[in-house]
């Protein structure tokens, strides 16, 4: 529980933090916003007073130092000679521009001779002159606005009319010390660093789900855990709970049906055994023969029971294993025992090196291997995997005569063919044999009990591999493939 806890805490702090920061990035982003649309409604308004002031309507600003230029310094004002006045650098820019009333404005016109100093830029003021709608006051309102827009500490000289020239030093209201520091650039560091802490926990989240997804698909590969790890969001951990039980549930619910089982196999054997013995008294030599056959017959169907139920237990440890000399060697114990299987060897992939301007040729084939038996090697259960081959290789030589065993190996998967050579079957019904105590037409003469393919099937899926059916020239191809 404490597990629980501590990752739904994690869970909750990386929504919090991730909420937060988006939050705190919004402020700062629309509190920049409002500063600066302040900052520009206070130089707009200075301006307007400044209008006021110059053509002698109204007091100075108290925030504005104005300066009414005489003798030398009015006349190099009057012939453009701003870089010759005291205190402004010759190298300085120099905006110059004349601001006048429109026609259609209403009331007396003024006429606004403006230049503007400044070390570092030449101001827009195109747009400002082609204000055709605005009196002469407020395109000098626009005008501070256009100054506080950008970082600088400009010099302002007005002379409305013929009056005075001016100097305006207006930098404690529209110079670059009295902009509010800018926050945006931060603001979107801060989002990004909530999109990202999102981003990391939906994609955590989404990757949490795609593994378990993942485990849970390869339920039957031979490394999976018998209990999957609980980690995760909650959903996905009272996913994860309530597999992890159903799993124990089935696993305890086939080993107690085992155990019942190989309990009553070996209970079984007793009477068997006795009745074995009764029927040597009998004096009828062909019914004891039958007796003898009934009997031998019930064994041998419990036998194969308990042999498919273990088989689902699946207590066996996997290990590493040589494919090719687990398969050589069991088709050298049937032809010990006479019977026709045989082993062609095995088929590796051939590479073929490419470049840009030449191509070497295609090899014609893979290449047989049987002389380097540890090129194929599994992870497997090699007396299961022994078991479900034995049982293909019987069913072959029971309905095909004669069987060939082949290997066909690549970086990810081994394939066993188990080809035999009897007449065309349909490869739909010989899936269907597949379950349990399932036997094909042709199966009457044949000793069995329809188990063999069924474990053949149980002991491949465990591996994680499966088993394929198909028709060959001469017979039917059962495929048994197996990751690597």
């Amino acid at each position: 529980m404490r597990v629980f806890s501590s990752l739904r805490s994690r869970a909750t702090l990386w929504v919090v933090s991730a909420l937060l920061s988006g939050i705190v990035s919004a402020s700062l982003w629309f509190g920049s916003l409002a500063a600066w649309e302040r900052h520009l409604q206070a130089s707009y308004i200075a301006g307007l007073g400044l209008f006021e002031t110059v053509r002698g309507a109204a007091p100075a600003d108290p925030l504005l130092d104005i300066t009414i230029l005489s003798g030398l310094d009015a006349n190099l004002a009057s012939a453009g000679l701003f870089s010759k006045l005291p205190d402004i650098n010759n190298g300085n820019y120099v905006t110059q521009l004349s601001l006048s009333a429109a026609p259609n404005i209403s009331g007396p016109t003024h006429k606004l001779s403006i230049a503007v100093m400044s070390s570092d830029l030449q101001y827009p003021v195109a747009k400002l002159e082609s204000a055709a709608n605005h009196s002469a006051g407020a395109m000098l309102a626009s005008l501070t606005k256009l100054l506080a827009s950008y970082c600088s500490n400009p010099i302002v000289f007005v002379q409305h009319e013929a009056g005075p020239w001016h100097r305006i030093d207006g930098n404690a209201i529209w110079g670059c010390d009295a902009a509010p520091m800018d926050m945006r650039v931060p603001a979107i560091l801060l989002a990004l660093v909530s999109f990202s802490i999102i981003l990391t926990f939906v994609m955590g989240t989404s990757a949490a789900f795609e593994n378990f997804a993942a485990a849970l698909g390869n339920r039957g590969v031979l490394r999976a855990p018998d209990n999957y790890p609980v980690a995760g969001p909650n959903e996905l951990r009272s996913m994860i709970d309530a597999i992890n039980f159903y799993q124990e549930t089935q696993r305890q619910s086939i080993s107690k049906r085992a155990m019942f089982l190989s309990g009553v196999s070996h209970d079984l054997g007793t009477p068997a055994t006795r009745l074995r013995f009764r029927t040597q008294n009998l004096p009828d030599g062909e019914l004891r023969d039958k007796m003898n056959a009934d009997i031998d017959q019930m064994t041998s169907m419990i036998a194969s029971v308990l042999a498919y139920t273990q088989s689902e237990v699946n207590l066996e440890t996997p290990r590493l294993v040589s494919l090719v000399s687990m398969v050589q060697s069991i088709v050298d114990d049937f032809t010990d025992d006479n019977k026709p299987v045989q082993f062609t060897g095995y088929e590796t992939p051939q590479i073929v090196a490419q470049t840009i301007l030449f191509n070497r040729p295609k090899a014609s084939g893979g290449k047989k291997a049987n002389q380097q038996q540890h090129e194929v090697v599994i992870h497997a259960r090699p007396l299961a995997l022994q078991r479900a081959l034995i049982n293909i290789i019987e069913n072959a030589l029971k309905y095909g005569r004669k069987a060939s065993v082949s290997i066909e190996a690549t970086s990810q998967t081994a394939k066993i063919h188990v080809d035999d050579y009897g007449d065309s079957v349909d490869i739909d019904a010989l899936r269907a044999l597949t379950a349990p105590f399932k036997r094909g037409d042709n199966a009457e003469n044949v000793q069995g009990f329809g188990i063999g393919l069924a474990i053949a099937v149980t002991v491949l899926e465990q591996h994680g591999g499966t088993i394929e059916f198909n028709v060959w020239s001469e017979g039917t191809r059962v495929t048994l493939t197996l990751p690597r």
